[in-house]
């Protein structure tokens, strides 16, 4: 039981990074609109919520997945011995994906994508695959906690 974790951990800080690429795109594709939405947002409350959704559900998702690369690549690399400290940061890390992509889902789940506004259409695609990945992430991080939880147990 004990290799399998480190493969697990090394799996998740994988994806991990990859999903920080795809939210490095959606992020300067949506910079690209920031100036004109900016401008909107003076005069429209509406257009100032949703500058300040797209704002917070990106960062949200960002922070979610330097969580989970931050922490599973600690736990790639650190002794194998099962303790309450690793079963702690795999059950957040569990909680943390599920509400970053939860945050994401519920403001961008409605959002169609606009006809000759490719960078805002590449935004929402990655923004899709962000919350996919955390989705993913979410799952990992939920078996690397159930197997944790048995080495802790078992002793």
């Amino acid at each position: 039981m004990a290799y399998l974790q480190p493969l697990l951990h090394l799996a998740q800080a994988s994806l991990s990074g990859y999903s920080l690429f795809h939210a490095y795109i959606s992020i300067t594709n949506l910079q690209k609109y920031e100036k004109k939405t900016e401008k909107a947002a003076e005069w429209s409350r509406t257009a100032a919520q949703e500058l300040h959704k797209t704002r917070t559900t990106q960062t949200s998702g960002t922070l979610a997945i330097l969580s989970s690369l931050v922490v599973a690549l600690g736990l790639t690399f650190k002794a194998s011995s099962a303790t309450f400290n690793t079963l702690f940061f795999n059950s957040i890390n569990v909680a943390i994906c599920y509400f970053a992509q939860n945050h994401i889902g519920n403001f961008w789940n409605g959002k169609a994508k606009v006809p000759f506004v490719q960078g805002y259409n590449d935004a929402i695609t990655s923004t899709t695959i962000i919350r996919n990945h955390l989705q993913l992430l979410g799952v990992g991080w939920a078996i690397s906690s159930v197997v944790e939880l048995f080495r802790v147990v078992r002793g």
